[in-house]
């Protein structure tokens, strides 16, 4: 396979600069169009590393960013300054930049699956698909993850440290391992991350993104719904269900927690272009 470096790149965003990476198809190779990957909650674009040459080698113009806030990404220390509506702003003015005359392909893990629904029912033409990777129905119901006003609390008054202990005592009891340079950056990202992000991601955590679900669906933009089986925040006939009211794709990942995009890049990859041919 050809090498396909990543290049950092710096985003326009409502707050303030945003860190993003960029991967383009080799010499020679066609294009077949932009994806953008969008991620979670104390989440970043290196949560894509893996994913971003793959999808490269195969035709794609790939972009992830940090959302505002996030590690390298510019953001204000007002909780104020992160709303839905922010994220989602951030969102629609990155894709005007890295794809201004066509739709692009977006993938939101988790909380990034939150923003990008949003963004997809707000301008459908924009879009060509939209692959939620790891993102349920909502943070308040059906989901595997402290009501988000508690950790809100929690994070208030111990900060960034003690809600990456709590992460990293769920990622072991789950059977997890990092190695030490991966345990660092983790460590790394969450501290440099604002604590008005993470208190903003919260307050939106604490209702569904989208009041109807039939919003999305009758958008008009193909939908997949892309899942772990296993020690996901929600149980695969959560994902299951959701599919079936979006009318959308799935693709399973067996023995796959909450990271498929980091455990199984390849296969991750595969069932995005599988996906985006069928459209062709």
């Amino acid at each position: 396979m050809a090498e396909v470096p990543i290049e950092s790149i710096t985003l326009r965003g409502g707050a303030g600069a945003l860190a993003g990476w960029a991967v383009d198809p080799p010499l020679g190779t066609p294009n077949l169009g932009t994806v953008v990957l969008v991620p979670g909650f104390t989440g970043s674009k290196e949560d894509f590393d893996f994913i971003l040459p793959l999808l490269a080698a195969a035709g794609y113009r790939a972009v992830a960013y940090d959302q505002r806030g996030q590690w390298q990404s510019e953001g204000p220390d007002d909780v104020a300054a992160y709303t839905m509506a922010d994220f989602v702003g951030d969102l629609h003015g990155v894709v005007e930049q890295v794809s201004p005359d066509a739709p692009v392909h977006l993938v939101g893990h988790s909380f990034g699956g939150y923003v990008s629904r949003v963004a997809v029912v707000e301008t459908p033409a924009r879009f060509r698909s939209f692959t939620l990777l790891a993102s349920g129905p909502s943070s308040v119901e059906d989901i595997k993850f402290p009501p988000p006003r508690m950790v809100a609390q929690v994070v208030e008054s111990a900060g960034q440290e003690f809600l990456r202990q709590q992460m990293s005592d769920a990622m072991a009891a789950a059977g997890q391992t990092l190695s030490p340079e991966r345990a660092e950056f983790l460590h790394n990202r969450i501290v440099r991350t604002e604590k008005a992000n993470i208190l903003g991601i919260l307050r939106c955590m604490e209702a569904p993104p989208l009041a109807d679900p039939a919003a999305l669906r009758d958008a008009g933009v193909p939908l997949l719904v892309a899942y772990g089986d296993t020690n996901d925040l929600w149980d695969p006939e959560i994902h299951e269900n959701f599919a079936r009211q979006l009318r959308a794709g799935t693709a399973v990942y067996p023995g796959i927690g909450h990271v498929p995009n980091e455990d199984v890049p390849a296969q991750v990859t595969a069932d995005l272009v599988n996906f985006w041919k069928e459209l062709a």
